[in-house]
């Protein structure tokens, strides 16, 4: 049973992928051909999945500046949309 997050501009789904390349664009860091930036998706991503608000996780990671600084990015550039899949049931 997932927790899962879209990242939205003007209410469209943009891939995560894409997302990231513009992080790195944004952040001058070179995109990793395996990972996303500052392994944000793992971190930021999972709070996000997890329904968390920016403030949360800002204050999770309030030990790692990169963290915070990606957190505000996000905030600043998508909304999120999450949500909670169960097995057998349509997504709502």
């Amino acid at each position: 049973m997932p927790n899962c997050f879209q990242l939205l501009r003007d209410g469209v789904a943009i891939p995560l992928a894409a997302v990231d390349e513009e992080m790195c664009r944004h952040f001058e860091a070179p995109c990793h051909p395996t990972r996303y930036y500052e392994s944000w998706y793992d971190t930021i991503g999972y709070g996000l999945a997890q329904g968390r608000s920016f403030d949360e996780i800002r204050s999770t990671y309030a030990d790692i500046p990169r963290l915070v600084e990606v957190a505000t990015w996000i905030e600043t550039h998508f909304t999120v949309r999450a949500w909670h899949e169960r097995k057998g049931y349509e997504r709502t």
